[in-house]
């Protein structure tokens, strides 16, 4: 599978010199993107904006896509559809870091947003996603997938 990757860099620079409260407001559509170091996601989808604060800039952001993941009980590939909503705020001064949770602005003015967009996205991956809801797994003996036939091994479990 070839790894699509485009550039999430996003110029903030100009938010620098506009008042409190200035927001622009971005849409993004890509039917396939890789984002740096490990997530493959299909049709993402979503708005962001980025605001102008005392503090510095906010970041709201409401994506979706599919996600490669795989069945927990078969472990076959499988699409997991994932929303995720979230709002960071970038901090022009990191004095206190260390009391914050922010990031800082870059001082060469651009924010990568694959790092948010990754860490939001995989986090709304579920723990047990399955292939569909009567998935028989795998023989914890052999490892013959339930699903496309039984083994000698095979003892009727039933999975809730």
């Amino acid at each position: 599978m070839e790894k699509i990757t485009y550039p999430l860099r996003t110029n903030i620079g100009y938010f620098l010199n506009k008042p409190i409260g200035y927001s622009r407001e971005f849409e993004i559509n890509f039917p396939e993107i890789f984002i740096d170091p490990d997530l493959y996601a299909k049709n993402l989808i979503g708005k962001y904006s980025f605001s102008r604060t005392r503090e510095g800039l906010l970041l709201r952001a409401e994506l979706e896509a599919d996600i490669d993941s795989q069945c927990s009980r078969c472990l076959e590939p499988l699409l997991v559809h994932v929303n995720t909503k979230f709002e960071d705020l970038y901090v022009f001064e990191p004095r206190m870091k260390e009391e914050m949770d922010e990031e800082h602005v870059p001082s060469d003015g651009y924010i990568d947003l694959g790092i948010p967009f990754r860490d939001y996205l995989l986090l709304e991956i579920p723990m047990n996603s399955l292939c569909k809801p009567d998935c028989k797994g795998i023989c914890l003996e052999c490892g013959q997938n339930l699903n496309e036939g039984d083994c000698e091994h095979h003892h009727s479990i039933q999975f809730e």
